[in-house]
């Protein structure tokens, strides 16, 4: 279950009485009862029965604003009946005209409540009480001729309905506008935190992905260099007696690639081992990364003897993104590992970079040499990460066996048309 918002927890607060509702009705009481109650008692014909009930309902209807917030349809609704009692005790032959007396005016605290509370057809039932109230009070007051109260020019009792139309419109009017400025800032809040979590959304997405694509380095580099010390070996060992010279140079080239391998790996493990957000993520790279220049050089450390690898180039070439150039570097890296890994000497291979129009292609093929090696058929998390690598720069990767013996995997990249002769 998610935990309740913010904004949620200020609703709920705001419907619960509060020290602050018992202040807001004991000081309309100390303001508003006294006058009320001094006219009730100075009415004339003197009535003291009629005056205690009409004191009474007003006594009930200051009380009723204690609770005013935890029910504001049933706070108003009963607020509304009060002053339609109010309103029966200020029938002609009455002493006074009740519902015009001071206190009436806490009717107004309960019309503003409603409108403000958000409640459903909560606004629509504050202005339709109040405005009936407002004509039944001016009803009463034309039905009592009452001059004294109201003034004794015909005008008068337009008067005294515009200024009761009047209030209930404005009290409604400010509870609407109370009501939006609470659903404005609660969609405010709303949208910061629905911000926040979407940062937090992408930044465990990009971590997760820096993640993996350092995972995919990690493999390439410790998969190749293995795989290339483990040919030079068998190298060193077929030389041994018969070239020296060749055979001291495998085992060199293997202590390199051993060296070269256990940087690479130091650099990886130090990324991946950091916590998110410490900046080692984001770092720029203490080398530059690998790309399509340094292809020829990849093609010498997977020769050895026994196992011919060459390059070509085909095209113009073409100044191409780090991205670009990494995608395709490993991607050859990790076909060359497989030919090495899953192939036995002697063994021809050949490294083709194809530059088009608008793309690049880079193609891999080996001759299967004297068959499969132990160890099986290719790798197929290999072959899966070379084809995430194509898909996220929009290229495409073809593999497979070739007629006749041998294995090819093509790869396609688009170039950007604002690309520039290299």
């Amino acid at each position: 279950m998610d935990a309740p918002s913010r904004s949620d927890a200020t609703a709920r607060s705001s419907r619960n009485p509060s020290s602050a509702d018992l202040v807001a009705a004991l000081a309309a009481a100390a303001a508003l009862l006294p006058l009320t109650i001094v006219e009730v008692l100075g009415a004339t014909p003197p009535n003291a029965s009629w005056a205690a009930v009409v004191i009474g309902l007003f006594v009930l209807l200051h009380t009723a604003m204690i609770l005013r917030r935890r029910s504001p349809i049933g706070g108003l609704v009963i607020a509304s009946a009060i002053m339609l009692a109010l309103t029966a005790a200020s029938l002609p032959g009455s002493p006074t005209v009740a519902v015009l007396l001071p206190s009436s005016l806490v009717y107004l605290v309960f019309v503003f409540t409603a409108a403000a509370s958000g409640e459903r057809f909560a606004d629509a039932a504050a202005i339709a009480l109040g405005l009936a109230g407002a004509a039944m009070m001016t009803a009463v007051a034309i039905a009592n001729d009452a001059a004294e109260a109201i003034g004794s020019e015909p005008g008068a009792i337009v008067t005294l309905a515009g200024f009761l139309v009047a209030s209930i419109g404005a009290a409604w009017a400010l509870g609407r506008s109370r009501l939006e400025l609470r659903r404005t800032r609660a969609a405010r809040e709303l949208a910061r935190e629905q911000a926040a979590a979407l940062r937090m959304q992408r930044e465990r997405e990009a971590s997760a992905e820096e993640r993996r694509r350092l995972g995919r380095d990690l493999h390439d580099v410790v998969s190749h260099s293995l795989a290339v010390m483990v040919a030079q070996a068998e190298a060193s060992r077929l030389l041994l007696g018969r070239d020296d010279e060749r055979a001291r140079a495998a085992i060199e080239h293997v202590v390199t690639t051993g060296r070269s391998a256990m940087s690479d790996m130091r650099g990886l493990v130090s990324v991946l081992a950091a916590p998110a957000g410490d900046g080692r993520h984001d770092a720029a790279p203490m080398e530059p990364s690998p790309g399509l220049t340094e292809l020829p050089d990849l093609v010498g450390r997977a020769s050895a003897p026994g196992r011919a690898v060459t390059f070509e180039e085909l095209g113009v070439a073409r100044e191409v993104s780090p991205g670009l150039g990494l995608t395709a570097y490993r991607i050859v890296q990790e076909s060359l590992t497989n030919t090495l890994k899953h192939t036995d000497p002697p063994t021809s291979s050949v490294v083709r970079l194809e530059w088009g129009g608008d793309v690049v292609e880079v193609t891999i093929e080996d001759d299967g040499g004297a068959g499969l090696a132990s160890t099986g058929g290719p790798d197929g998390r290999g072959i899966r990460g070379m084809r995430e690598r194509a898909r996220q720069l929009g290229g495409d990767l073809e593999n497979g066996p070739l007629t006749g013996g041998g294995w090819r995997t093509r790869l396609s990249l688009p170039l950007p048309p604002a690309e520039t002769p290299r």
